[in-house]
């Protein structure tokens, strides 16, 4: 996997990690947007819970229960859009085709011309990829 993958892969992570732990009223809208922002550009090493313990927005236990309590199944249209591979209108177009066909997305992001088959392999990758980091 590419550098940029690894950049965005985490990006995707943090971002639905953070929204996980507002969902839970853990944090704020607030502390995740600061939380982001300093891993951006000044704690490029640290996941986004850790960040977040270490601004003293989440206590450590909370982060621990919360990690065991997160599994994530990102969704390939959301891999794509964030990707810059695939609009978001393409997505909502195809992903009803799907649900009039019953097909598979990728299939259907390429049949259409949406998305290149590089592009999905690349998503479906990632996707395969945080899918096994999160179990």
């Amino acid at each position: 996997m590419s550098n940029q993958q690894d950049v965005l892969m985490g990006e995707i992570s943090a971002g639905f990690f953070g929204d996980f732990l507002i969902s839970r009223n853990l944090v704020t809208a607030d502390d995740l947007k600061h939380a982001l922002e300093l891993q951006r550009t000044t704690k490029r090493g640290l996941r986004i819970g850790e960040i977040l313990v270490e601004q003293g927005c989440l206590s450590a236990d909370d982060l621990i229960i919360s990690l065991q309590d997160y599994k994530v199944q990102i969704r390939l249209g959301e891999i794509l859009v964030s990707n810059g591979d695939l609009r978001f209108m393409q997505l909502l177009e195809a992903l009803d085709e799907q649900r009039r066909t019953g097909g598979h997305l990728g299939e259907i992001l390429i049949r259409r011309g949406y998305c290149s088959l590089h592009h999905v392999t690349e998503a479906l990758e990632i996707q395969r990829l945080m899918y096994l980091d999160a179990e």
